[in-house]
């Protein structure tokens, strides 16, 4: 599957940000998410796992990361990442220590690996095609 999407205009610059959907148990969540090909994994504020119904003092191996804010701690799991309706089950990390009114993360480990994405910030457009069979 191939899906075509353009860039958000966030102040004066443009920004690959898609609408995903994030899934656990029969519980969805639509969120706007950044396609961060600097990230390692995919990130989500914890505030997201409460709305999945994820209890996240249950999940064991907490994961430090840093980036432009510091360093921070989240918690691994696996969840039904969905872009266009399109699903495929990915880890993920739910944390606290990163911004509760900005976008999710779409990292290497969770997204790249199951998309072929292609970045033309001329034409302002993003491509996925899904890596599935």
């Amino acid at each position: 599957m191939k899906y075509a999407f353009k860039y958000v205009q966030a102040g004066l610059w443009y920004r690959p940000i898609v609408r995903v959907t994030l899934k656990f148990n029969k519980i969805e969540f639509n969120y706007l998410a950044l396609i961060d090909s600097g990230a390692d994994f995919n990130i989500f504020h914890a505030d997201i796992a409460k709305i999945l119904k994820i209890d996240l003092s249950k999940l064991k191996n907490p994961v430090n990361f840093s980036g432009i804010k510091g360093g921070g701690i989240g918690y691994f799991t696996s969840i039904d990442l969905g872009v266009e309706g399109n699903f495929v089950n990915t880890p993920v990390v739910f944390s606290n220590d990163i911004s509760d009114n900005g976008y999710g993360i779409l990292g290497q480990q969770g997204f790249f690996n199951n998309y072929k994405i292609d970045f033309d910030y001329r034409l302002r457009r993003i491509e996925l095609t899904s890596n599935k069979k």
